[in-house]
């Protein structure tokens, strides 16, 4: 059954010539709170006004804040997908898109729609794209009140009040791209953490430069050391150490290979060095190690399990 909101706030403004020289002008600002499932109001206007069946195509920009509830998005650049509160939905003119709450969720949002040729060049330079459209900021007291002073300066119209809430869509463009690019860098070193092991463990036998792989990822030494370990668990040259040892039991086990030639062929310099690691992670010597594990199976799984829970 289809429920209009239990409340509705929304103004629509006409724009003036004036305005446009600002480059960056309000064409409507509204917030629902606790809608069910169902179209708009139809106080809307056209173009404004749409139902979910047919979606709408815009002429101007829009930012959404779900502040509650969950529902769902589709645009011609995105598939159907559930958007959660704390997420912000970005609109681009010409692109056809629709939006509402779940099946028997209540849920609240603000909107905000706006023009400009500020916006046009930010599509242009690639920082606003139809295939970007959703930012998951969280519910952040920031963009709460950038979009609470949208609402109360569309009710009251003070003076300059376009200019001030042309300072508020700033705001929150600002804070959904810093929110977007922290999650982008998140995964781009993510990616190379991942290439990071992968050659960490073909070289394990080289004495591996830390800071010259780090380079070669086209990544600073700091940012590698702090994204390795928040990925691993381990810093770059403990991960290292620990594909070493790992290596050393194989061979001491299933080869007849002496200490010392295990410890060379493994990149340590000083096998005495590589004795007390080994007795480190492990607790026992590499003799003592290859004693007992010829004396017993190979658990190899447990012998990994033991090796991560140092």
């Amino acid at each position: 059954m289809r429920r209009i909101a239990k409340e509705e706030f929304f103004r629509y403004f006409p724009i003036s010539d004036r305005q446009r020289v600002w480059d960056l002008y309000v064409a409507g600002v509204g917030r629902i709170v606790r809608a069910y499932r169902g179209s708009p109001d139809r106080g809307h206007p056209r173009p404004y006004y749409y139902v979910w069946e047919t979606g709408r195509v815009l002429d101007q920009y829009g930012l959404a804040y779900i502040t509650q509830g969950q529902g769902e998005f589709e645009s011609a650049s995105v598939r159907r997908t559930v958007v959660d509160a704390g997420t912000v939905l970005l609109l681009l003119p010409g692109e056809w898109h629709r939006y509402r709450a779940g099946a028997k969720v209540c849920w609240s949002y603000y909107w905000v729609h706006f023009s400009g040729g500020y916006l046009d060049r930010l599509v242009e330079r690639g920082v606003l794209s139809a295939d970007r459209p959703l930012f998951k900021t969280g519910l952040q007291q920031n963009l709460l009140r950038s979009y609470a002073a949208l609402v109360e300066r569309a009710r009251a119209e003070p003076p300059g009040f376009q200019q001030m809430m042309c300072g508020n869509i700033l705001e929150i463009l600002g804070a959904a791209l810093a929110c977007d690019g922290a999650q982008t860098e998140s995964k781009r070193l993510g990616t190379l953490v991942r290439q990071a092991t992968v050659l960490l463990e073909q070289r394990m036998a080289e004495d591996v430069d830390l800071r010259e792989l780090a380079a070669s990822l086209e990544v600073s030494y700091d940012g590698f050391r702090h994204a390795f370990k928040r990925h691993t668990g381990l810093a770059p040259h403990q991960y290292l150490l620990q594909l070493r040892i790992q290596r050393a039991r194989e061979l001491l086990y299933g080869t007849e290979m002496t200490v010392r030639q295990i410890a060379a062929s493994l990149g340590f310099v000083d096998p005495y060095y590589f004795s007390r690691a080994f007795r480190k992670m492990t607790g026992r010597s590499p003799n003592r190690w290859r004693a007992e594990s010829q004396a017993a199976p190979f658990d190899r799984a447990s012998e990994n399990r033991n090796t991560s829970a140092v």
